[in-house]
This record gives C-alpha cells, sequence and structure tokens, in this order.
C-alpha cells in the first residue's frame, strides 16, 4: 500500500464525480484505506452528489436555509419535525435529507413568513384537551362494593 493523493471516482444511481482522495492505495487493486478528514470530506462530497441526482437540497444548503430562517439546529428539528438531531445530521452530511424536507425547507427559503404558521401549528398540537375522568368497569365495581 502506498499513502498518497489519487483520483477517486464516487458513483450514484449511474452518475459519477471525480475527486482527489489522499488515503492508502492498493498498488495491485486501486482500492483505499481512508481515515479522519480525507474520510469526511469523501462521505461530504458523496453526499453533494446524491442531493444533485434526487434533486434535494445539499448539507451546506440545508444550513443556509435554518441559519436565514433564524433556527437553531435543534429548534428546526422541533418544529419543521426529525426530531432534534436530524438537522445536526443533514449539515453534517450523515444523513441524506428527504425530498419532503428539502420541499419544505424550499418554501421556506422563498418566504420564510410561513415559519410563523409551522410555530403556531406546533403550539395548538402541543395544548392539552381537558381530561376527563373515565369510568372503568373496575372502578364501578369497586364503588358498588363500597356501597
Amino acid at each position: 500500500m502506498r499513502f498518497e493523493k489519487r483520483t477517486d471516482t464516487l458513483v450514484y444511481k449511474g452518475h459519477e464525480r471525480k475527486i482527489q482522495t489522499q488515503a492508502w492505495w492498493c498498488k495491485s487493486c486501486d482500492e483505499a484505506i481512508l481515515a479522519g478528514a480525507a474520510l469526511r470530506t469523501r462521505e461530504l462530497e458523496f453526499q453533494k452528489l446524491k442531493a444533485e441526482v434526487d434533486e434535494v437540497l445539499a448539507p451546506a444548503d440545508v444550513a443556509a436555509v435554518r441559519a436565514r430562517l433564524g433556527l437553531s439546529q435543534r429548534k428546526a428539528g422541533e418544529i419543521l419535525g426529525g426530531g432534534p438531531r436530524a438537522f445536526q445530521k443533514y449539515e453534517a452530511g450523515t444523513q441524506a435529507v428527504s425530498s419532503t424536507m428539502s420541499h419544505l425547507l424550499t418554501l421556506l427559503a422563498n418566504d420564510p413568513k410561513r415559519l410563523d404558521e409551522l410555530r403556531g401549528l406546533r403550539s395548538t398540537a402541543k395544548q392539552k384537551a381537558p381530561r376527563q375522568k373515565v369510568r372503568t368497569a373496575t372502578t364501578v365495581t369497586r364503588r358498588q362494593r363500597s356501597a
């Protein structure tokens, strides 16, 4: 094996992208062992290629829209869905953005005022309906015994 920079080809659904990758390369089969920054860079480039092919937002685009909306990663996950760590994963490129989330973010990027509507929906859903006491058969049976 030899540690050097070579052209690496990323392939996704028949689409290719060539990048320069510093890695341990096998002299006989041209396979590579990547670690650290080189591995992270390759994964990020793969996520970019995947986003282009799938026509969804790339990690940097997700971060830009979220920042433009003035949301933390956690708050974006709460309001828009996906959970508290979803945007951390989208922006780091460790998880692809779904087409649904991509469409939502694109709409909000074009009309940020619509975010207030989503905030309103979330707060309405969190309000609890008044609890009603439900009488079960065991409750009735106990009361009948004590009477």
